[in-house]
Parts: structure tokens; sequence; C-alpha cells
């Protein structure tokens, strides 16, 4: 569809301006109109502008980060005194993510037909998480909506710092095992073979590590289809594996038993899964419900099956902390807090400490992380380099003292 450019003012006379995608003039007519706007002016985009537009927009997703500046803004403005209608009137103006304006519309549409907005919500779960909808629909039945999207937004920033200090973690890591792989592989097959010939005219004897070396080498070369083969192979074997519910669980539950990456991966689920129990237990909404939102937001299966099973016994009367301990995949130190929790009647605030506590034990965990990888792994590109100079100049030594004789 086109794709036309518009200006506008909005109810309270301000100038607004975006672009829609629609069938033609008229359809962006009725909905600037139906969003009670004055327009100004409405044009159609044309030449090559239009094109990467649609490009970007095609692969242009809904990011983490939008969602969590719709909730602040929709929060405060909420707490300003706006009604809802017009607080997303205004947020549809300002967006410039198409396909979340679209969602946003629909929305408004929704809650002029009669819907609530935790029901408008609930029709779009890709974007709007259980979690969101819940606290959304807490705000609307205690009036305090506004509170409760400012908690959604506080917890979704959290959340992205959470994710952010993990990724810059492990991205100099990463980066630096696949710089390591790629000049080993350079060395081996554009490098070394240029001294095969020299060694075999010389007649000389070759050293073990040149010889290993050698054989690696023309292993790469001549068989590198055949590797690439195995390897695309193997990959597609492992991602069906794991699109089973007993491959991901038995990933995930290795993952959990890693030295290093699993304590982390282990602290991350902790500090999310406190962090978002405690919002929801603090909103008023009941143990069981939160549980079950918590159960569906959690990536990790081990995680999963375990909350399940823990839902289930405090249902049948067991208490959380006994039922925590009885799953095996807590710490034993987030179990003796919610055990305190559960004992001084303070429970939602329990658990916002354990998240605290393990979102800090996290940084000293990343930290002790990076601090132990990194040089680990500049030795280890080190060695392979150094192995690969030794291979090569041995033999050279060998010639030198054979063309001295």
């Amino acid at each position: 569809m086109p794709v036309f450019r518009y200006k506008a003012r909005d109810k309270s006379g301000i100038a607004v301006s975006g672009a829609i995608e629609a069938r033609g003039q008229k359809e962006v007519s009725y909905g600037l109109k139906e969003l009670g706007y004055k327009i100004i002016s409405i044009e159609e985009e044309k030449g090559v502008s239009v094109y990467i537009r649609r490009l970007t927009d095609k692969f242009r997703g809904i990011s983490q980060q939008e969602i969590v500046f719709f909730a602040r803004q929709l929060g405060a403005m909420m707490r300003a005194g706006l009604p809802l209608l017009d607080s997303f009137e205004a947020i549809v103006s300002q967006t410039k993510n198409i396909k979340f304006r679209k969602i946003l519309v629909q929305i408004v549409e929704d809650i002029k037909g009669g819907k609530s907005l935790s029901e408008a919500m609930h029709k779009h779960p890709k974007i709007f998480s259980v979690f969101f909808v819940s606290m959304v629909k807490a705000g609307e039945s205690a009036g305090i909506l506004h509170q409760m999207l400012d908690r959604v937004s506080a917890i979704g920033l959290a959340e992205l710092d959470l994710k952010a200090r993990v990724r810059s973690a492990m991205i100099y890591p990463i980066l630096l095992v696949f710089v390591s792989i790629g000049i080993v592989t350079f060395l081996l097959v554009a490098v070394l073979p240029k001294f095969i010939a020299i060694f075999e005219e010389s007649g000389a004897k070759l050293p073990l590590p040149t010889l290993v070396l050698l054989t690696i080498s023309g292993f790469l070369r001549q068989a590198w289809y055949a590797i690439l083969a195995v390897g695309a192979g193997l990959g597609f074997l492992l991602l069906k594996y794991l699109r089973t519910e007993k491959g991901i669980y038995k990933f995930h539950e290795n993952i959990l038993r890693l030295p290093l990456i699993g304590e982390l991966t282990l602290k991350v689920t902790v500090t999310r899964l406190f962090r978002i129990l405690g919002a929801l237990t603090k909103s008023g909404i009941p143990l069981m419900n939160a549980l079950e939102v918590v159960k569906n937001i959690v990536t990790n299966r081990v995680f999963v099956r375990a909350i399940s099973h823990i839902r289930e016994a405090v249902g049948g009367g067991t208490s959380l902390s006994a039922a925590m301990k009885i799953s095996g995949v807590f710490p034993p130190m987030a179990v003796q807090m919610v055990s305190t929790g559960e004992k001084t009647g303070t429970s939602d605030e329990m658990f916002m400490q354990i998240s605290d506590y393990y979102d800090k034990e996290l940084d000293y965990s990343i930290r002790g992380l990076t601090s132990l990888l990194e040089p680990l792994l500049l030795l280890s590109m080190g060695g392979f380099v150094g192995f690969i100079a030794l291979s090569v100049l041995l033999p050279i030594f060998n010639l030198v003292k054979v063309f001295k004789k």
C-alpha cells in the first residue's frame, strides 16, 4: 500500500505529523478525523524513499524499548490528568514505527467499542506480555492505572538494563573466539600452503608439529565442503531436536549445569522471576495468578516446569518456600528469604529484596566471568598462533642447516 505523510493539529491545537500506510487519501483522512485531528495536509510519498521505507518497515519489528517507552508515556499522561483515549491519541501521533502505530490504533478502536484497555491489549499477545496485561487489569480494577503503568515501565527498564549488562559481558569473548578462529583458519588455508612446496623440495625431515599442521591444513583445503555439509547437517538436526519439548528442556538443564555460565543463567532467571513476582503480588494480584504469569514469562524450561509443580503444590496447601525447596532449582538463600517473608507477612517486599540481592550478585558473576574468560581466550589464541609459528619456523631452521651442508 502507498504511504501518506500528514500534517495536522490535535484536540489541543498542537501540531502533529507522521506517515501512514493506506489505500488512499480518503482512508487517511477518515482515520485522522477519528482521532480528533484537524487535517492541514496529506501527501503521498513518492520516489526511492518509499521503497526504502517499505523495505525497512517490512523487516523492522517492535522492540522492547518501544513498549517500555509507551508504558512510560501513557502512565505520565494519565498521571497528569489526561483521559485514556486522549493519551492514546497523543502517543499514536508521536509513534514512528508503523507496525506499532497500527496496533495502537486498533486498541483505540477497541476501547471506543467498549472494551477495557487490558482486553484490547490481550488481543496482541506478541506485543504486550501476560505481565503487562495483568498489571493493567489490576490497575483498572483498583483505579490506579497510571501507577501500574509506572511499575510496568520501571520493571521494563530494569529488564533492558539486565539484558544490556549480560550482552556487553559476552560480546568481547564471543568476538575474540570468532577472530581467533578466523586468524587460525587463514594461516592454515592461505599462508601455510605457500611453504609446503619449499619444504617438499628441500628433502629435509619435517618435525612432528609441522607434519600435524600440514595434515590439518590439507584436510581443511581438500574437504572444506564436506566440513560445511556435516556442520550444516548437524546444525539442522540440533535445531530440530531443540524444537521438541524434551530437547529444549535437556538443553536448558545442561546450561544450568555448566560452570560459570550455569551460575550466570541461574542468577538472571531468579532476578527476573522474583522482580516480576514481587511487582504482581504488590499490585494485589493473588499468588496463584502471579505464579501463572511468571511461568509464561520465564524462558528457561527447567524453571517453567518447576513453577508449574510449585503452583500445584501451593494450590494443595503447601507453603511457597517449601514448594520451592522441593523443586530443587532455587538457591537456598532465595528459599530462606521467601520463608522469612511468609512468616512476617511481607512476601511481596521480600520478593523484591531477593531480586535486588541476586541482581547485585549477577554483577559480581559478570565481572568474574569476563575477568576469567578474557585472559583465557587470549592465552588460547596466543597458543594456537604460537604453535603455527613454531611449525613453520622449525623446518626453516632445518633448511638453513641443509643449505650450509
